[in-house]
Order: C-alpha cells, then structure tokens, then sequence
C-alpha cells in the first residue's frame, strides 16, 4: 500500500515555527500572523504494520509531535488562506527519507517500503507579490522544487538515456567544434577539442559521449589546475607603486629556477607557488617532508609523544574550497566542501582530527530588497553554508576550532567557502606501493547518482543569472554516517597496511579518481552501486561521488579488505584491473564506452601560454580609521553565535576552546589540538590563517606576503616556533580569461608569498587555486591568497589569548613595516625568536597576534575572557605581525623591543588614554552586526526562579551507590554499540580504559536484514559478559528522520534487545548514555524507569535546543544527586565544567514527572550559574531544559544519561577554560564493578 504520514509538533514545541514566522515577516512585502510547518512522508510498497511502525516509532515523538490523518492534512491545506509543499529535487541525498527507512528495515527487517519527505508550510493570508517572495526564501531550486499534494506516486529517475554519436566529429571545422562545446556545456576550450580531434584522427574513429565527458571532467581546471600550469611567456611590471619589489621577487624567482635545475620548464602560476618548497628541499633546510606519487595531501614525518614513548608519524594536512557549490546551495555546497578537504588526507591512510573554517562573504545584513537577480541573499548564504559546514563536521565527529566569516563586498560575487583539516597516522600504516598488473581496484562506500554530475566542470566556469536555474546537478549533498565509516576502517592498521594506493572521490568520479591510479587501468562501469536505476555511461563515469573511496589492493588482499569492509557497514566491490597496455578503459557489460592512450591524457589538454602585466591595483577609498578603540572593535566583531554551531571537544584532543577565558568570549585566533594517540599524547599540532582582504583592495603583492606574516605570528603567539613551520596556500580570484592585467594579479600575490616565505625560510609545500570569482561581466571576488601554517608543539606550552585573573603587565611587541608598507622581516624574524624563546622559558601569562582592529582591539579581546579592567595608553593603530603579551605584574621581561602598554585589574572597566568603557559596552559592540544572523542566546520565557523542588539538593541515597566504597580487583569489561552516525565511541573507550576497564566495540550494521539480525543476536550475546553498556555520543542516521537517536531507541525498544538489557541491569550491570546515547535511553524509556514498557504520552524527552541550532561550548553542573554508582565519589553540590556540544539536548518534562524525579533523587545533575543555582538562563543552560535538568538516573541508580561529555576531557586540554577537571563518573563505575 501506498500512504502519505503528516506530523506537526505539538503546541508546547513549536519554536521553529515561530522563528519562520520572523524571518518570513522580515522579508519584502510580508506581514504573517501565522505560519505552520507539516512534515510530510509519502510511503510506497509499505504494510499496515510498516506504516504503523513509521507512524508511531520512527517519524514522531509521542511527546512532541501531533500525527495527523491523510483527512485533517487535506482539510488544513484547503482552509489555509495559503500554503506551500516542498520537496527535494529526484535524485537529491534526502536523509531524512534515507534514515526513515533505514529506521523502518530495524523495525521490520523484512521490509518493502520506500520513503521520501517534505515540509507542506500553512500561511495566514498574503498578497501574491509577497508570495512568491516567501516561495524564493524556502525554495532554493538547485536542491528543492515544490510539490504536489494532489498526487501520491513514486518518484522514478527515467529510464537510461542512450550514449550521444559524434559522427561528423572528425570533419568539424572550428565553427562547428564551437557549436559542440556550447551544446554540450563543456569547461574546455576551442584549442583542447581540437587536440581530441586530432587524437581521434590517429585513433581512426569518432569520440563516445563518456570519452568527450571524462576528458571535458580530467582536464577541468577544478582537476588538472589548468589555469596555474599555463606557461607565462612574458611577465610585464607596470607597477609604479611597488615596481621595484616586484621586480627584485621575480628575480628571486628566477634564481630559484636555476638554482633547482628548472630553467627548461615554462614558467608557470604553479612552478611560482611550489618553488620555495623546492629550494627548502634542495638546500636541506627542510627534511621533513614525504614525497611520494600519492599526493593526497601535504604530509610530514614528526615525532609524536605516545604512552610508549615517541614514535614515527606522518602528519597531512589540506586545505580545501567549494566557491561555487556553496554560491548556489550553501547547505549542501558548505558541507561537501568538508568532505571533501577530509577526504584527502583520508585517503592518506590517516586519522583527520583537526579543523578551521574560512569563510568570504558580502554584508550579510544587506536589506534582502538589495539582492542581486538570481542570486541568493547574503543572510541566507551565510546561515546555511555554516549549517552545512558544522553539520557535517559535527556528524563525523571532527572537532573544528577556528572559525571566521570575512567581510568584503566583493564576495558577492561569489562567496568562498574554505575548509582547512589536519590528519595524522602512524608511518608504518602508510605503505607507498607501486600498482602492478593483475591488482585490484576496490571502490567503497558511498553510491552514485546523478547529483554530481558535472561538478568539476560546474566548478570551472564563470556564472551568472541563470546558474542557480541550471546548476542543480552538480551540487551534492553529503552523508557523513558514511564517511565516517571509512574512517573507522582506514583506522585499523591491518586494512591501512593492504593499501598499495587510494584516491578520493572528488568532483570528477569514476573517471577521475580511478583513472589516475595508475598509467592502465581496466574498469567495469556495471559494478558501480548506483543510488537507483536509470544512470547512463557517462553520468556513472563523472558523477561526483562523496563519501567513497578507490584503493589498490594485491589481488591477494582483495577478499580479505572487501570482507573488513563489510565489518564496519560499508559497500564495497571489485571495479577495476591493473593492467600493462597504457591505456584507460571503461567497459559496461561488454561494451566499451572509452579507450584512451596514457599518453594523451596526461598532456592535460592543449598547451596554453598567456602573458602577464602587473599594474598597480585601482585606487581604493582607504577605510576611515576608528577614532576610538571601542569603535575598532567592530574590525573584528564576534562571531560567537556562529561559533558555537562547530562542535569544538569531539575527539578528546582540543587543547583551546575557540573562546577562552571563565566567560568564554576571548576570541582565540589558532586551533590546537594533541594527536590522535590512544591513551594520549602531548604532542599537539597547530594550524592558523593569513589573509587580510583591505591589504587586497591596496596590494596583491602585499596581500600575498602579510599573509604568511600573519599566520606566522598566529602561530608564534600560541608558543609554537615559526622556524620550521609548514604552509599551505588556497587562492582565489575573479576568472582570468585572457586578460594579461589580471593573470597579472596572482603573479603579484604569488611574488609576495614567495618573499615572504624566503624571508622566513618556510615554504607552502600544498594548496589550492580556483580561478572563478566572478558572476556576470562586473562582480568579482577580491584578490584572495589564503596562508595556512601547521607546526607541533608540546601542548602542555599552549599560550591561550585570555589573560588569567588577577593582575598583568601588558606588553607590545610591535612589527614597524618598512616605508613602502612591505613588511620588515628583519625585525619579525627576530621579534618571533625571542617570543618563542620567552614562551618557552614559561614566562608568559597570555599571548595574541595583532588583529584586525590593531592594538586596543586586540587587548579588549585578552582582557573579555575574564571580564578584567585595563588602564594603558593603547592607540588602535599597529600593523600586522605584531604581538601582544601578558605577564604578572613586575615581572621581568626578556624582550628588549616590548613596550609596556598597561596593566590589568579587575574592575571590569577599560582605559585607554581619556577613553574608558565597560566590558558590557565591548561585548555590546562586538556583537552588534552579527546578533540578527547570528543571535548567541535565546533564554527561556520561564526565565523566573525555579520552584524550590528544583533547587533544593536531594538526600536520597541507594544500596548501590555504597558498595563502591571498597573497590576490588575484578577485570572490568564495557561493551560499547557503534551505530550509523556514533562518532564519540572512541572517546568512551579512552575515558573508560583510563579508568582500568577493557573496551569492546560492537557495530550494529544495517547494510541488508541479516546484517542486521546478525549483529542483533551478537548483542545481546556480547552483553551476557559485559559489566557495563555504554552509549556514546553522536548523530544517529544524522538526527533523522526530523529528531534524534530514533534508529538506537529502536533498536533499544526491540523486544529482545529490550529483554536482554533488562536482564543485564537486573544482574548488576550498569548503563550510561551520553548526549545520542542519552537521548536514546530517554527515547526508548529505559529512563527514566529502567523499562520501555512504563513509557507513557506524558513521558520525558530531549527536544531541539531553544536556539535551534547546534551549541558546543563549556557549561557548568552541579551534582544534584549521589543516588547512583555513577555518583558515588562526588557530594551534593559539587560542580563541574563540562563540554556540552548538541542540538536537541532540551531536557523536556512536565511539573508532576519532574517532582518525581527530584523527590526520588534520579536528577543527577542540573545546570547552574556562576553562583551555582539551577537556572533557566542562557547560556548557563545552554538548551533551556526544563528545571535546568542535564543528567538523569534510573530508580535503581544503574542506568545515568545525561548531555555534557565528560569523557572529552583529560588533564592538559581546554587550557583556556580556568577550572577544568575530570567528572569521573568512568572510575566511580569502574571501580563499583570491581567489587
């Protein structure tokens, strides 16, 4: 049977449709009294008892949400005054249908059905004109198309288009190759077709449609970097303004050439950017570097610190753009840039732990009247590109701690969306193999559809008005359950050691990322997993594929990997052969669909040479300078509420919070983060940016050398040294054509990296370049040059921006640029010596590079993080590459050149010369152009005190918790269930491991029902000899279908499963969920009674935060409770710091449940204030839970659940947070079981 599913939440829920309702009524013409959202799920080829199962334990939450008949739906919709459906585009990842059904076949393992979803949204009545207004606002049509309610179909993908024929393809002149190029939407020039024509003639037969589309894809700039491999037959300098430079850097550049040998090469946009790691290599001052033919990602050999002692690891690194993607869908474009930067050292064999984000945009409070025809809204790019961007990152659970959205005017043009990840491994894990005939090439994970095609050549071309209407095929959106799998298994050194070589699926699929493997190469097309029926040749050969994988293996090893595969939920087949003939082949069935020599591909198209002429940029009206240093704030203003969307304390490794200090508002301007060790490491990698995009308005060439100044100076402000550090460079200007003037800019940023790089004896040995910021003939992107630096330190050495209480002498250490404005290396070499020297000594308190906004701007930053007060005679002028530093007051500072600039106090009020404001006037400031995109807290209406029930601390007790007084000897055992979309396991396993406890994952794999049922049975066999069951955090199935860890209580309320955990706690085995695994317990009603059969309407749950939206930060609880083995150790009122990082972690609960709770001591722990009273405020309870509730514990006190993760921290992390501990409620377990 066929049915529609219609949920609404329920009146006491509806925050998200409230908040349409604003920001429908902030647009044009607008004027609602109401706006309702409906979830609509259309069912195909589903049972009565499928449905039921749907209806009542997948798509809604008894608690929240109100099911409504096919009827009630369809009378809402004919009395509404308006409405609107919506619905994903055919062939969009929907992963709420996705986790729909996946939900259902754990239900009922031999199901049918097939799911799709959509929003229906019920409008009070409005004009046509606002409308249609509201429709361009929640209607992006390169994602989603309205939807039809009248109709109840299944969607069909078509049937399989035939292969084009070219038969007069030999014969074309160029008139005619140029009618092809612009008929089939091809990203190559008139001189690369005529290559392929002329190879065809020697071949003696016309191209197939998959030849002409994998070489237009291969060649792309997005792949073969076209444009930075153009020979540069004559560089001109028109420069009157920096002539001289310029001209002394590119004989530099010449020398370079020479002294490495590469005078018979051309010279090149690449040959410039790649030279300086050329000499570091060829003079020996760096060594550290792995060359290998895998170029996954920049890659060093490093010692790393482990509990057995140092040992050899390989540290990646790679940063990454999706410019065009996210123009035209920033949810799904902003997430797959992710991926994809992840994908890379991924590929590498290693561990990715470690993120920043970059953002370019235009106003983003641009009044949406103002948006340009056929583009997006400022607004609504930036929100959901950081939707999309931190939800991927928080889905695979990768920690992302520097964060920043700059504003330029010219990034309306396109918007730049760069990731940047750091990865690491153990060296032995990475074997660098050659691939020999007979080896086998394995694809895994993610399927292929026709979301993707075109995605490397959509990525190369210029846009306009129609891209958004055209482009709706070659913007994916990600699924990072999967991905998150291959990291699983490419963590298992045995599957590592298999590898001989891996490529990512990036933008050019099939063609791409196992064509360049190796030089020949045979691939079977037909064994591509498809996501449906329907795909022709081409669109498999090209479409991008995200969350997959090609690996070489020895034919010996294939089974044995496919088989590993299958161990952690992942599809994996045989593809390809590794073969002699120097050929690329593609077959379908018996066909060959494309046959290409080696050779010819590697010539990446026909040549191309271009000239160069620098001129100095246009004059640019200098931005008046702030009169005070409260206005300069707003140089730097705070994007916290953007911030905290990016969980910062997955992975247990985060040494900084991206805000420092007892308040969590010093803004830090690095992330660091301790290697991937199991059992810990001290070893931390640092990475910081350079870029500022006023010195673009003025200079590329300055541009591009203050770069490095400033992600050298980010770096040496942490403690880290400059000498010795690692770059990476992402680039990214308006589309060159032919224009002499403007290939004429990136030579200039390229000349001023590479004088800075000489300078500092560092060099970019990675990066990335994308030549299309341009939409129109008159809108571009400003001249973009991005330095990221990478170094390790030992963490325990990390010099956070916060000043510590108390009271400091603040200190300058100033960067004067020479006269021209070029940057004076002379003194930043030695000023970033002896800081370094200082900060090793261990006599810095607190340490910050100049932001923009100069030397005020930078102290009030230091001095918000605890709210101090500042007297000095601080101006808000000083330049980039400066430092400013903190020491105890009278202490002697070996830094000659460092001004005293002031002293702190803790009065909480700012002085500088004449001028003085608070640190409410400050924040009020730095606040101020981001709250109406951005908004930091939304604090509940109840925000009155709570009734004494739920302040007052409980004295009940349990026999449970006592018998841990004396702890035995017993091996401890902890069975943790991995699910689709648990990302913290790992964590749990190190907190308990530390406590003395062994570790078991157990992976619930739901790849087909007798996977499934499989590991099911060997559940609850694992469990009979377990002590303790753990439930880590994550995003089960993503947090669909529209709420979280659905598929675990599902799992959790299966009969058998249910019985067999009963049985467990009823033998004296203990329970904990964290954050999903909470959510979980709570869904399944294992708490707060210890039974799903006492599950109730009325019964607890976690909705979505008040802010809805994601929340990483550090809290504060207090134990309310000692009435559990968990708890056994603390005392009633303690309090704690605790990472929270969630979106639906709103502790629901009606008066008479809660008074229960609190009157049978099952609140383990509240939210509180710096007083430490339960509170209803944010961001104290940062989700707005009912009576502040953050922790909750079974009758029997053996089953806790709450949100916060302790298990994230360890001693030496969050340094920038004053009073971290460990909660231990691992110990307190762990030794209760010892008994």
């Amino acid at each position: 049977m066929d049915a529609r599913l219609a949920i609404r939440r329920s009146p006491d829920f509806r925050d998200e449709e409230r908040a349409l309702l604003r920001s429908l009524n902030n647009l044009e013409g607008v004027e609602l009294t109401d706006a309702q959202i409906i979830n609509v799920y259309d069912v195909f080829d589903a049972t009565e008892a499928d449905i039921a199962a749907l209806t009542n334990s997948v798509v809604s939450d008894a608690k929240v949400d109100t099911v409504l008949t096919t009827a009630e739906l369809d009378t809402i919709v004919k009395q509404a005054p308006a409405h609107l459906a919506v619905e994903p585009l055919p062939g969009q990842y929907d992963q709420r249908a996705d986790a729909a059904e996946q939900a259902l076949r754990l239900l009922n393992p031999d199901t049918n059905a097939r799911v799709t979803s959509g929003e229906v949204y019920i409008l009070s009545d409005v004009s046509e004109e606002a409308f249609a207004n509201i429709r361009d606002y929640l209607i992006n049509p390169v994602e989603a198309g309205e939807k039809n309610l009248d109709v109840l179909r299944a969607p069909s993908m078509g049937d399989i288009a035939p292969l084009k024929q070219y038969p007069d393809f030999l014969e074309l002149d160029d008139n005619g190759l140029g009618a092809l190029l612009t008929s089939e939407g091809m990203a190559m020039s008139l001189a690369d077709l005529k290559l392929i024509q002329e190879y065809f003639r020697t071949e003696g037969r016309t191209p197939t449609e998959v030849e002409l589309a994998a070489l237009d894809t291969y060649w792309s700039d997005h792949c073969r970097h076209t444009t930075f491999n153009t020979e540069l037959t004559e560089i001109i300098n028109s420069s009157s303004r920096y002539g001289a430079q310029l001209d002394r850097a590119l004989k530099r550049y010449d020398e370079l050439r020479e002294a490495n040998g590469r005078t018979h090469k051309p010279r090149t946009l690449m040959d410039l950017g790649t030279i300086m790691g050329r000499e570091l290599r060829r003079n020996g001052t760096m060594t550290d570097q792995e060359v290998s033919e895998e170029i996954n990602a920049c890659s060093v050999y490093v010692d790393v610190d482990t509990p057995e002692g140092d040992k050899p690891w390989l540290l990646m690194f790679k940063n990454e753009t999706h410019n065009h993607p996210t123009e035209i869908e920033p949810f799904g474009g902003a997430s797959t840039c992710l991926g994809g930067a992840i994908r890379d050292p991924l590929s590498g064999r290693s561990w990715v732990y470690q993120a920043m984000r970059i953002s370019g945009a235009g106003d983003i409070n641009t009044p949406r009247t103002e948006t340009i025809d056929g583009k997006l809204p400022q607004a609504d790019i930036s929100a959901r590109a950081t939707h999309g961007y931190s939800s991927y990152g928080n889905q695979i659970g990768l920690a992302t701690t520097s964060v920043r959205e700059l504003i330029h005017p010219g990034y309306v043009a396109k918007r730049m969306e760069l990731g940047a990840v750091v990865a690491a491994a153990p060296q032995e894990n990475v074997k660098r193999l050659e691939p020999q005939p007979g080896d086998v090439v394995i694809i895994l994970g993610g399927r292929t559809g026709r979301d993707g095609v075109g995605g490397a050549t959509g990525s190369s071309k210029a846009h306009d008005e129609e891209s958004l209407a055209r482009s709706g095929a070659e913007v994916q959106k990600g699924n990072p359950v999967n991905e998150r799998k291959i990291q699983r298994l490419f963590r298992r050194p045995e599957i590592a050691q298999m590898i001989v070589r891996c490529n990512d699926f990036g933008a050019g699929g099939v063609s791409v990322a196992v064509g360049e493997l190796t030089d020949s190469i045979d691939i079977h097309l037909d064994r591509v997993p498809l996501k449906y029926a329907g795909l022709n040749a081409r669109e498999i050969a090209i479409s991008e594929s995200q969350e997959r994988m090609a690996v070489v293996v020895r034919p010996e090893d294939a089974a044995a990997f496919i088989e590993a595969a299958a161990t952690e939920n992942i599809e994996a087949v045989e593809l390809a052969t590794v073969t002699d003939s120097g050929r690329l082949r593609m077959f379908l069935g018996e066909d060959v669909v494309l046959d290409l020599s080696r050779e010819f591909l590697e010539t990446n198209g026909a040549a191309r040479s271009q000239s160069v002429e620098m001129r100095d940029a246009g004059d640019v009206e200098k931005p008046a300078q702030p009169a005070t240093v409260l206005e300069s704030l707003t140089r730097h203003g705070s994007q916290e509420g953007m911030v905290e969307q990016f969980d910062a304390t997955v992975g247990r490794s985060t040494v900084l919070m991206p805000y420092g200090g007892r308040t969590q508002k010093t803004d830090e301007l690095a992330s660091v983060q301790t290697f991937p060790v199991p059992g810990g490491s001290h070893t931390a990698s640092v990475m910081t940016y350079g870029f500022s995009p006023e010195l673009a308005d003025v200079s590329p060439y300055l541009m591009g050398s203050y770069s490095v100044v400033e992600a050298l100076s980010r770096l040496v402000a942490t403690g880290a040294d400059a000498r010795g550090a690692w770059l990476s460079v992402q680039e990214y200007f308006q589309r060159l054509d032919q224009k002499p003037e403007l290939w004429g800019e990136v030579t200039q940023a390229l000349l001023g990296l590479l004088e800075a790089q000489d300078a500092f004896d560092v060099a970019a040995i990675g990066g990335k370049d994308s030549m299309s910021g341009t939409y129109g003939d008159d809108l571009h992107v400003p001249a973009t040059l991005v330095t990221f630096a990478v170094a390790t330190m030992d963490a325990r050495r990390t010099l956070s921006a916060a000043i510590p209480d108390g009271e400091f002498d603040v200190y300058h250490l100033a960067h004067t640029p020479l006269e021209t404005g070029e940057a004076n290396y002379e003194q930043l070499r030695a000023n970033f010596d002896a800081f370094h020297k200082a900060a090793a000594a261990g006599t810095i308190a607190a340490a910050s590079p100049i932001i923009p906004g100069g030397l005020g701007a930078t102290i009030v930053n230091m001095l918000l993080g605890n709210e101090l007060g500042f007297q000095g005679t601080a101006t808000t002028d000083a330049a980039l590459g400066g430092l400013v530093f903190a020491v105890p007051t009278g202490t002697t500072v070996e830094l000659d050149d460092a001004q005293l600039i002031g002293h702190t106090n803790p009065s909480g009020e700012i002085t500088f010369g004449e001028e003085t404001f608070t640190i409410a006037q400050a924040l009020d400031t730095l606040e101020r152009d981001y709250r109406e995109v951005y908004p930091l807290n939304v604090t509940t209406a109840d925000v009155a005190a709570l009734p004494e029930f739920a302040t007052a601390l409980s004295k009940a007790d349990s026999d449970t918790a006592e018998a841990n007084a004396s702890a035995g000897d017993k091996a401890v055992h902890v069975l943790l269930p991995v699910f689709p979309g648990t990302n913290s396991e790992y964590d749990m396993a190190e907190a308990f491991e530390a406590a003395g406890a062994t570790t078991e994952f157990h992976i619930i794999r739901n790849l087909n029902s007798e996977m499934l049922a499989a590991d099911t049975e060997a559940f609850i066999t694992k469990l009979q000899s377990a002590n303790i069951l753990a439930f880590s955090g994550g995003f089960s199935l993503g947090d669909e279908p529209d709420g979280s860890a659905k598929f675990m209580a599902a799992f959790l309320r299966s009969d058998a499963v249910a019985a067999a955990v009963k049985d467990f706690v009823a033998g004296d085995g203990l329970v904990l969920g964290i954050c999903n695994g909470f959510q979980a317990l709570v869904k399944s009603g294992f708490l707060p009674y210890g039974d799903p059969a006492k599950m109730t309407a009325e019964s607890p749950t976690l909705a979505h935060n008040r802010q809805l939206r994601h929340v990483s930060r550090i809290a504060t609880t207090r134990v309310s409770s000692v009435a559990s083995p968990w708890l056994s150790t603390f005392t009633l009122g303690q309090q704690h710091l605790m990472p929270v990082s969630h979106g639906e972690g709103r502790f629901v609960v009606s008066e008479t449940e809660a008074q229960a709770l609190f009157s049978s001591g099952q609140v383990a722990f509240q939210y509180v204030d710096a007083e430490g009273t339960p509170t209803m405020e944010a961001p104290a309870n940062p989700n707005g839970s009912n009576y502040a509730i953050e922790g909750i514990i079974s009758p029997d006190g053996r089953i806790l659940g709450k949100m916060g993760h302790p298990e994230r921290f360890r001693d030496g992390l969050m340094r920038n947070i004053p009073g971290m501990e460990v909660q231990d409620i691992f110990a307190n377990a762990v030794n209760y079981c010892r008994k």
